[in-house]
């Protein structure tokens, strides 16, 4: 049965740790835009939206690609884990 290193091990940790923190920082920012338009009337609402998509576009695809680059080490890891087993 293959192993993974022990340096492999922390630096996975890490970069799952660090993409939670990003994920967080996104999720905040979606708390936020959230609470925004909540405060709005329906009239302003409307107004604002353009806006606020635009502001959340940049966030929401750097938070994709924190879970895809997340999930593609995933599996390389399980995959090399396979290999040596």
């Amino acid at each position: 049965m293959g192993q993974i290193s022990h340096q492999d091990c922390f630096d996975f940790a890490q970069d799952v740790r660090s993409t939670c923190h990003r994920l967080n920082n996104f999720l905040t920012i979606l708390q936020c835009q959230h609470d925004y338009l909540n405060g709005l009337s329906s009239n302003e609402i409307e107004s604002e939206l353009a806006g606020v998509l635009r502001d959340l576009v940049p966030p929401i695809e750097s938070a994709t690609s924190d879970v895809l680059e997340l999930s593609k080490k995933c599996r390389d890891i399980l995959q090399e884990q396979k290999h040596t087993e």
